[in-house]
């Protein structure tokens, strides 16, 4: 599979390979805990100081975990599927949504983390309803209380601490299907049919800039570095956009829908590295000059359901449905896979500095690995 760009890129745009530098690297996990909740592991998410890991579930169920204690945020609910969760970047609330459209919202600051088991669940201080909305979406911005979220076609920010919907967009073409900010929260990028939508924060109604893709765009992502965006597309293509350098580049040859882009970490030595999930493979590319190359990873034998670099290292994780997560030495070679499910990977997500590898099974198991402690786990 090799990349084809839609158009060359000027003279001043391209860029050659850079030195290569020895990382770090991870040789081997062990289980650290193991916890489970009533139905299969919607999604994961991490506070900033890593000191809180919460698990949604299909069961209505929100988890909260630290140190090897947890505690029930929410109780299990039928009616209330948990789609979407996420941590403010000062790691205060914790903002959730999903099949009946209400988006919850605590304030954890009074919840005493050392004692989670005896502690009393917070009530929400806040619940945004929006009727007939399967909310599957949301995203706070990288250093502002301002959650954001997709409803149907529209495009949500609150303000937690005003109390304020600071703005509400129409995506217009379709439901919104994917959310980012600029890691700099200077742009809002949201994806859906015919293409994605960046908002600048300097004048939400200002009309958005537009990245037109062929059918729909599934899900986006921003490079750490910002310079990149990236999107996962319905009709078998990867689309990249380096930011304010148009025009961009196609890349083409998948077997199916791209569900899943990341990026992986900013490394001085390294040229930019994303990788794209797409029924059970993972592809992997890197720029090389004007052009992008790419690497096919084949091991699971099932739809990979997602996909995560580690944090400080490019060590690719990659979950599927067979039961295997997968660790990926500089996204290019099998290192170790973790079992741990009865059936397959439903979520995963790193600790923020890469402390523990956190996953969530189709039957509602909770795993936490850590890097090993035996002989030489860290080079």
């Amino acid at each position: 599979m090799t990349a084809r760009p839609q158009a060359k890129k000027s003279n001043q745009q391209r860029g050659g390979k850079k030195k290569s530098h020895q990382q770090q690297s991870i040789r081997n996990f062990d289980t650290y805990w193991k916890g489970s909740l009533q139905d299969y592991i919607t999604v994961l998410a991490w506070s900033a100081d890593g000191n809180i890991l919460a698990a949604g579930a299909a069961s209505g169920e929100i988890l909260l975990w630290s140190g090897t204690k947890s505690m029930l945020l929410r109780p299990a609910a039928s009616e209330q599927t948990i789609g979407a969760l996420g941590f403010s970047s000062n790691g205060r609330y914790l903002a959730a949504a999903g099949q009946l459209g209400s988006v919850l919202i605590w304030d954890l600051a009074a919840l005493d983390f050392t004692s989670l088991e005896d502690a009393t669940a917070p009530s929400p201080i806040a619940v945004l309803e929006n009727p007939h909305c399967w909310i599957d979406r949301l995203v706070w911005h990288p250093t502002q209380p301002w959650l954001t979220f997709g409803a149907g076609t529209q495009v949500k920010l609150w303000d937690v601490e005003l109390q304020k919907l600071l703005m509400d967009q129409n995506f217009a073409a379709s439901s919104v299907l994917g959310l980012a900010w600029r890691p700099n929260g200077q742009q809002l990028a949201a994806s859906g049919h015919t293409g994605v939508k960046v908002w600048s924060a300097d004048d939400w109604c200002a009309p958005p800039e537009v990245i037109e893709v062929p059918g729909a765009s599934l899900s986006v992502a921003w490079s750490a570095d910002g310079q990149y965006l990236a999107s996962g597309n319905l009709d078998r293509t990867l689309t990249v956009v380096s930011w304010e350098k148009p025009p961009p580049w196609l890349m083409q040859g998948f077997p199916g829908k791209v569900r899943q882009v990341a990026w992986a970490p900013l490394l001085s030595s390294d040229a930019p590295v994303v990788a794209a999930a797409c029924q059970e493979g993972v592809t992997v590319w890197q720029r090389q000059g004007d052009n992008w190359q790419s690497k096919v990873l084949n091991h699971h034998k099932e739809t990979v359901e997602a996909i995560s670099f580690h944090p400080t290292k490019p060590l690719l994780a990659s979950a599927s449905k067979d039961g295997r997560l997968c660790l990926w030495e500089k996204a290019a070679s099998l290192q170790q896979t973790l079992r741990g499910v009865k059936a397959g990977f439903s979520a995963i997500a790193w600790h923020p500095q890469g402390h523990y590898l956190a996953a969530g099974g189709s039957h509602g198991e909770l795993i936490l690995w850590t890097p090993s402690s035996r002989g030489t786990g860290f080079q």
